[in-house]
């Protein structure tokens, strides 16, 4: 039985599917070693923050070691909120087969600040499980209307982490498909296949060149088609 283009494309498709279905299925770990940027500059330094192990990729599953602040990080972190400036998180991901990938986040630092370090990261996931985006959220209703944070709150970071799964969509029965198109073919070879189309259905390809035929004489030829109507008369 040989199959034509469209069978083998959608047996391609079929396996493709299952290949996403099977990594869904795989479970995995990460490291993430995370830096922050406490001074603004073009060209920013960052220094440690802390470290995430996130221990089943399917699960969500998380680990979180943080430093606390020193006394002049948190002088810094104070002063870029009451800048109006920018804190930002640079996440680098290390996956359980040695690939590395490194990641930006943003936020307001008043916001960070007015939250009490309380923080939300985001990683995202891939349909094979890679880690494909880490984003920081605040999770509190902070204004940044230059409140005034004192410096005991910005001791330690309070991150909680969750971990994003791409979703799959629909898969196609192509299996009954194929199976149709094979019955389909078998019953045309037999003969036993009836054609139910109208007359017009069948034969549209022998009639619209006719009537088009029919629209450009009588276009061309006006003074033979008035004269035809006289003589009727």
């Amino acid at each position: 039985m040989t199959l034509n283009l469209i069978e083998k494309l959608c047996i391609l498709f079929v396996l493709i599917n299952y290949n996403f279905a099977s990594n869904l299925e795989h479970d995995g770990w990460v490291n993430i070693k995370l830096e922050h940027c406490l001074v603004p500059s073009e060209n920013p330094t960052f220094t440690e923050r802390g470290n995430i192990t996130i221990q089943s990729l399917r699960l969500g599953q998380a680990v979180v070691n943080q430093n606390p602040l020193t006394e002049e990080e948190r002088i810094l972190l104070r002063d870029l909120a009451a800048k109006n400036q920018f804190y930002q998180i640079r996440s680098t991901v290390v996956a359980n087969d040695g690939t590395k990938n490194t990641f930006l986040s943003t936020v307001k630092a008043c916001m960070l600040a007015e939250a009490e370090l309380d923080d939300r990261l985001s990683v995202s996931l891939d349909y094979s499980g890679r880690v494909i985006g880490i984003t920081l959220v605040i999770a509190s209703k902070s204004t940044c209307e230059g409140a005034v944070v004192p410096l005991n709150t910005l001791k330690e970071f309070t991150t909680s982490v969750y971990v994003r799964h791409s979703e799959v969509g629909p898969v196609p029965d192509t299996a009954t498909y194929i199976q149709k198109i094979e019955k389909e073919r078998e019953a045309k070879e037999r003969g036993e296949v009836k054609d139910n189309r109208s007359i017009l259905a069948k034969y549209w390809m022998y009639i619209v060149p006719v009537v088009i035929l029919l629209m450009v004489s009588s276009m061309a030829n006006p003074d033979a088609a008035a004269n035809g109507g006289g003589a009727a008369r």
